[in-house]
């Protein structure tokens, strides 16, 4: 499975810009890496395709509707500022 440490990230590690790489475990991530392109790998000779329906989203308890997808926005682009 895909895995990595928590390091108790909420009670006592935070990032900086100084910290990011003392965390890593290249192990895990070698790992992660493998097991990611196995099933890229996989998904891509299956014989049956994944259905494109969007599925019907549960009742939202707080509301007692149905849940609805996002609608797509355009996005805002100020590159070049």
């Amino acid at each position: 499975s895909l895995s990595s440490l928590s390091w108790n990230y909420w009670n006592y590690t935070w990032h900086t810009n100084r910290d990011t790489y003392d965390k890593i475990v290249f192990d895990d991530v070698q790992n992660n890496v493998i097991l990611t392109a196995i099933l890229a790998y996989m998904a891509s000779e299956d014989d049956s395709k994944t259905s494109r329906e969007q599925v019907i989203l549960p009742i939202d308890d707080k509301t007692g509707e149905p849940q609805t997808w996002p609608t797509p926005r355009v996005p805002e682009r100020k590159g070049g500022m």
